[in-house]
């Protein structure tokens, strides 16, 4: 592994405006390369690739490319508004459209992963919901222990009282039944505010889940059996989100997760659910239709089953180089890209916010932290502090 920067701040570079319209920007010429997107399980290094050039003052000029779409048939969304009502008041077979879904007020649609463990202080929980609020970020993605009640309150009550959207991956290391009682633990957190449970987590790779090979159909079972008690206690489950460079390919381990489901008489569960994406862009071009706009490939498989959109958040996101200043580059444009995305999706979560500094023992993913001992990420310095309100 490359050394870990030092140094608290990195020269600023200049970073798209608000106006501008990122889905048709390229990387400067000759420089991004098409690589697979990083994903945690699988990195024990920093990935490495030929880095940008650090920006000139020269602004980058977007090329008359038009961005690639995952087929050639464009995407048609419904001209109707559906009739909204509350969350609570849509019955067990009505279908939720993605336009109920709740959000944070003034959402933006920035979301990020919390830190990759189960509980932390109270002190801990300050600093970096504090860091949240000065960066704008809107959406939380956080771990919890299984169905534990009580190790998240205080975060979750800091996440509600700061106006920012919790949503909760109920932690697991295989594909089985969650232990402990799923539907008080959701009672107890959508009392707080957390509408969104995330089960499982890339259930297409081979390590994540403890369970010596990736099985859709013995996930869209495990998946439906929790679901049903997310669903009974007032939550919203959330399906996903599938590995990009898991060991069974994720776009057909999600269209198999939805046939299982329709076989197995659960398809009506996916009324009330989301679907997770992990829509890493590595470094590839900006408008790759297998980076960030992965969640177009997903709806669209989602709509050859259902006939509509599923609300669509991304949970996992960011792009990985042994020079910040690409990286940054990179998360300013997957955050400026929120500007332009479709209703169905979300928000979209950069992994992580903090690793050690936020007390988790595994150095595995220290790398990918925005803070870190001694040093704050220039996304963070020169894009959030600067572009986030």
């Amino acid at each position: 592994m490359l050394p870990l920067p030092t140094r608290a701040i990195v020269a600023a570079a200049p970073f798209p405006t608000v106006g501008d319209v990122p889905s048709t920007w390229t990387p400067l010429p000759g420089t991004a390369v098409l690589t697979p997107s990083p994903t945690r399980i699988r990195q024990t290094a920093v990935p490495s690739s030929t880095p940008l050039p650090i920006p000139t003052n020269t602004p980058v000029t977007p090329t008359n490319t038009p961005t690639p779409t995952p087929t050639a048939t464009p995407l048609v969304y419904p001209t109707e508004t559906p009739v909204i009502k509350p969350i609570d008041q849509y019955g067990y077979d009505e279908v939720i459209p993605y336009q109920a879904f709740p959000v944070p007020a003034s959402n933006n649609g920035w979301g990020m992963h919390w830190i990759p463990s189960v509980e932390q202080p109270p002190g801990v929980v300050d600093r970096f919901v504090g860091e949240l609020v000065r960066m704008n970020i809107k959406w939380v993605v956080f771990l919890n222990d299984g169905a534990n009640i009580g190790k998240n309150d205080y975060l979750v009550d800091k996440l509600a009282a700061n106006g920012i959207m919790p949503v909760m991956r109920l932690f697991r290391s295989n594909v089985t039944a969650y232990d402990g009682d799923i539907a008080a633990m959701v009672r107890h957190y959508r009392a707080k505010g957390v509408y969104y449970y995330q089960l499982y987590n890339e259930p297409n790779t081979n390590i994540e889940n403890n369970q010596g090979f990736a099985n859709p159909n013995q996930y869209a079972a495990a998946w439906a059996w929790a679901a049903r008690q997310v669903i009974s206690a007032g939550g919203l489950p959330g399906i996903g989100g599938f590995s990009p460079g898991g060991e069974y390919d994720h776009n057909d381990f999600l269209d198999r997760t939805l046939r299982a489901l329709a076989y197995n008489n659960d398809l009506n569960l996916l009324n009330h659910a989301w679907l997770s994406v992990h829509n890493y862009q590595g470094l590839r071009p900006f408008n790759d239709p297998d980076g960030f706009f992965l969640y177009r490939q997903y709806d669209e498989i989602v709509r050859s089953h259902l006939g509509r959109s599923l609300p669509i958040i991304g949970t996992e996101g960011g792009s990985y180089s042994s020079d910040p200043m690409v990286e940054a580059q990179y998360i300013a444009f997957q955050y400026q890209a929120m500007r332009t995305r479709e209703p169905y999706f979300l928000a979209f979560s950069y992994w992580i916010l903090a690793n050690q500094e936020g007390g988790h023992f595994d150095g595995r993913w220290e790398y990918q932290a925005l803070f870190r001992s001694g040093f704050v990420h220039p996304a963070v310095t020169e894009f959030f502090y600067k572009n986030g309100r």
